[in-house]
Parts: C-alpha cells; sequence; structure tokens
C-alpha cells in the first residue's frame, strides 16, 4: 500500500534541513539562544496553539471512524496540559502578549481556511507538519547534543523528542495515509502542497520567533 507521508517527507527535506541548520535550532540545541528570543517564541507558541487545537478538533469532527475523532479531540486537549507545563517551566507565569505575530497570524489563518473551506484530506495535510516536523527537530536536537544535562531548554527538548509524543505522530500520520490511499489525483495533489505550505510555515515561525517579529506598522 503506498505511503503517501514517506513520499511528501522526501519531496519537503529540503525544509527540514534549512530548520535544522537554522541558528534558532542550533543555538536551542547548544543552549546559546537567548532567553528573551526563547520567551518570545514560547509566548508566540502559546497563541498558535490555543488555535492549532481548535483546527485539530474540528478536522477530528471530520473524520469518518469515531476512533480517528476521538484521537484529534484527545491531541487537541493533550496540547493543553503540554502547553500548561511549558509555560510553567520556562514563563513562570508571566503574563503573555496577547498580539500574534504577523507569521503566527498568517500559520494559524491558513490552517483555518484549509479546514474550513477545503476537503477533509487537505485539512489532514496541513496539520501533519506540526506533528511530524516537531518529532523530527526534537529528536534530531537529542541525536546532536552534547549538553543534555545543562541545557537550559532541555524539558523542552524532552518533549518532543521523547516517546509519547512519537506515539501521537505515528497515529496522526497513520490517519492521514489512510485517508490518502481513497483519495483521487487531484486531491493528493492539493494535499501535498498543504503539507509543504504548512511545512514552509513551520520554518517561518521559528524564524520570526529568532528575529522577535512584530507588526510594522
Amino acid at each position: 500500500m503506498p505511503n503517501w507521508y514517506n513520499k511528501v517527507r522526501q519531496d519537503t527535506n529540503y525544509i527540514l534541513e534549512a530548520i535544522q541548520k537554522h541558528p534558532f535550532i542550533t543555538q536551542l540545541m547548544d543552549g546559546t539562544l537567548p532567553d528573551d528570543v526563547f520567551r518570545f517564541y514560547i509566548n508566540q507558541d502559546a497563541l498558535y496553539l490555543a488555535e492549532y487545537k481548535k483546527n485539530l478538533a474540528a478536522v477530528g469532527i471530520k473524520c469518518n471512524k469515531s476512533s480517528e475523532t476521538q484521537y484529534f479531540l484527545d491531541a487537541a486537549t493533550g496540547i493543553i496540559a503540554v502547553e500548561n507545563a511549558l509555560h510553567q517551566v520556562f514563563l513562570k507565569n508571566e503574563i503573555l502578549d496577547k498580539e500574534p505575530s504577523p507569521t503566527c497570524e498568517l500559520y494559524t489563518s491558513y490552517l483555518t481556511k484549509i479546514i474550513n473551506n477545503h476537503s477533509l484530506e487537505e485539512g489532514l495535510a496541513a496539520i501533519l507538519p506540526c506533528f511530524t516536523i516537531y518529532k523530527e527537530i526534537g529528536d534530531y536536537i537529542l541525536k546532536h547534543q552534547n549538553n543534555k544535562d545543562n541545557n537550559p531548554y532541555q524539558d523542552w527538548i524532552n518533549t518532543y523528542g521523547g516517546t509519547a509524543f512519537e506515539e501521537s505522530v505515528n497515529k496522526a500520520t497513520a490517519i492521514v495515509n489512510k485517508y490518502a490511499n481513497n483519495a483521487s489525483e487531484t486531491i493528493l495533489q492539493n494535499m501535498e502542497q498543504a503539507f509543504i505550505k504548512a511545512s514552509k510555515l513551520e520554518w517561518l515561525f521559528w524564524d520570526s520567533a529568532y528575529n522577535k517579529e512584530q507588526w510594522k506598522i
């Protein structure tokens, strides 16, 4: 049976490599990322996740099987728990900025548009990079870092490089592959476009955090 994700993953390898080489990731890995940059990222990530969990619920409700719906609803509630734990560690009850950066607004709005106005298959493809790329980046950092005992960002790294997250990513990928196997050629092309764009938005999100992106007017 064809594996849609493996193909689109190969087609977007250049994006993952660009993320791995981005100074946000390289400095996160060696522990030298400035604290104010990471806090900006965590703040924007909180704003992103507040919308992403709604998108997970929305795409889950469209799924054909109740077990698939339940998976995405559980993933949405799981995000709340992970989000709260990371913010307790890194923001220490600091008051969050409620203004999404331009890139954060772009990414969440794009996902909402695809899920609400396009096919279920495209919606599934659009939400997948947030699972797969974070897992791959977490694994990449764990494999290449040599400072696990004294990296100030180790809790974040362990969250996305851990086995619990891997199980969730594998389930999401399996669901997307299942729908891709029954999709028309046109839908498959649209799925790939959605996955590619969401993957590029992942790079943009880290880049915008590294530059502490602000609205220019």
